[in-house]
């Protein structure tokens, strides 16, 4: 009932930054859709109802309506903590949507102080009488203003008591991430990483170094008032400084200056040995000469790697990106398509079927593994609360599958690249362990020697795979590991 009370009123009001949020909250807890899914249906539709195209709405109730629901969404669980502990009932059984405009308000009053707590309170109470009734708008009252007292405490669960339940309550975390993070990395750096989790991601820009250099996309960017900072480990990086609606907006996103990509994921190309000259054996598998090598993106959407790769190779390399996915494969096409690539085809493909495509003759594969993303968590709010161990088992077991697939598809002497955007060892160092004991035809191989500058070395080490770390490294939690197949294999 509520519900459709919810839907009728949002038709006929104007949309404001805390209506997008309440609306995605709803979408995404209620309904199940995935966050970004979500804030696009919710963005679209209030703007249609306002008689107003997506890039007209507000921008700035655009931004206000994503802060504020994106962090409902991924600090969930503190908020129902603080909410249960001041209703003095479980969250259970509350009114679904009823929490939706609960979890948006308390998420201002306790991480958006900038807002006055009575501008929070009366707002949310009108939300609640326009979108349900008079009792839930009153029990709202209630709440709100219950924590919005000076001196609230939600009684946390303590330090001291129970460490993993503590952080995973505090800093909104199911406790099986937690434990697993306290347990492997130590309570300091698994503290540290759950707050990136938190933080608002960097934007990073990823040059497109055949068209423009990085100096003159910096100097383009800082004639239109958008400062930048040069990136820590990739030369083509830039780290956005400023405020912005959004990178489309930005000078030279239409024609094809840049694209937008972590630094951690910029490493991946370089590893591949795209660019550089077959020589001394640094890009295995190929020959120098007319005709270019094959370098394979076996789960390529939505782009980045495999544009980043196809920008590097130049005339030297073909490359092959697929993905299982039609509707995401149409991001890599468009991205290949506004940066100029023309030595990049797109094609659709389950990275389990590579063998009836390839067979032994790719000089470099990369498998971006399909994984739980517990590196990239400030980049999904919502993927801390898909994920569980059993889904990650499943993952496990899907990404050995392609890998083995991949096996045969390398040609002897070429080179084989693992990436994930996580921090599991199950998907990561143990996973490729396995995959070298089923294959001893392949052998590690040092990251160092691929690196683009002095920092990446020193990231890398010696090794021949890495784990970037969220809120450690300055980058998103990142996992890159290089093999070669042995000549004559």
């Amino acid at each position: 009932m509520t519900e459709a009370r919810f839907e009728k009123a949002l038709a006929r009001s104007r949309p404001t930054g805390r209506d997008l949020a309440i609306h995605l909250d709803h979408l995404c807890t209620v309904r199940g859709m995935q966050s970004d899914a979500a804030w696009a249906r919710s963005v679209a539709q209030l703007a249609a109802r306002a008689g107003r195209s997506r890039d007209g709405l507000d921008g700035r109730e655009r931004r206000m309506g994503m802060e504020i629901g994106y962090g409902s969404i991924r600090r969930r669980r503190t908020l129902e903590w603080c909410i249960s502990a001041a209703a003095g009932r479980p969250m259970e059984s509350i009114d679904a949507l009823a929490m939706c405009i609960l979890r948006t308000a308390t998420y201002q009053l306790m991480f958006m102080t900038r807002v006055p707590a009575h501008s929070v309170v009366s707002e949310a109470v009108d939300a609640a009488k326009r979108f349900t009734h008079s009792g839930i708008a009153s029990f709202v009252n209630a709440v709100l203003r219950k924590i919005s007292t000076p001196g609230f405490d939600p009684r946390y669960p303590a330090p001291g008591t129970d460490i993993v339940k503590h952080l995973a309550v505090t800093l909104s975390y199911p406790e099986w991430i937690v434990d697993e993070w306290v347990t492997r990395f130590g309570h300091d750096t698994a503290r540290t990483m759950l707050e990136a989790g938190n933080e608002q991601p960097a934007v990073v820009l990823r040059t497109n170094t055949a068209r423009i250099s990085v100096g003159d996309l910096k100097a383009m960017l800082a004639g239109a008032g958008i400062e930048c900072s040069e990136g820590m480990y990739a030369p083509e990086a830039l780290r956005i400084e400023s405020s912005i609606e959004s990178v489309e907006h930005l000078p030279g996103y239409g024609e094809g200056l840049f694209a937008v990509q972590d630094e951690s994921s910029m490493l991946v190309a370089h590893v591949m040995g795209m660019g550089r000259e077959a020589d001394g054996g640094a890009v295995a598998g190929g020959a120098v000469g007319a005709v270019p090598r094959l370098a394979v993106d076996a789960c390529a959407a939505p782009g980045g790697k495999a544009t980043h790769m196809a920008t590097l190779g130049g005339e030297g390399w073909r490359v092959a990106a697929h993905d299982v996915s039609p509707r995401r494969l149409e991001l890599v096409k468009a991205s290949a398509g506004r940066l100029g690539l023309d030595n990049l085809t797109a094609t659709v493909l389950d990275a389990r079927r590579l063998p009836g495509v390839y067979d032994a003759n790719v000089n470099a594969l990369l498998i971006d593994a399909p994984c739980t993303g517990l590196g990239v968590l400030a980049r999904r709010p919502d993927a801390r609360w898909r994920q569980t161990p059993e889904g990650r088992a499943e993952l496990v077991a899907l990404q050995e599958q392609i890998l083995d697939a991949a096996a045969g598809c390398v040609a002897p002497g070429g080179t084989l690249v693992y990436s994930s955007c996580t921090v599991s060892l199950d998907e990561n160092e143990d996973q490729l362990e396995r995959f070298l004991t089923r294959h001893p035809e392949y052998t590690r191989d040092s990251l160092a020697q691929f690196m683009p500058t002095q920092s990446a070395r020193s990231l890398v080490g010696e090794g021949w795979m890495v784990q970037m770390l969220p809120g450690i490294h300055g980058v998103d939690g990142f996992f890159i590991a290089r093999m070669v197949r042995k000549p004559h294999s």
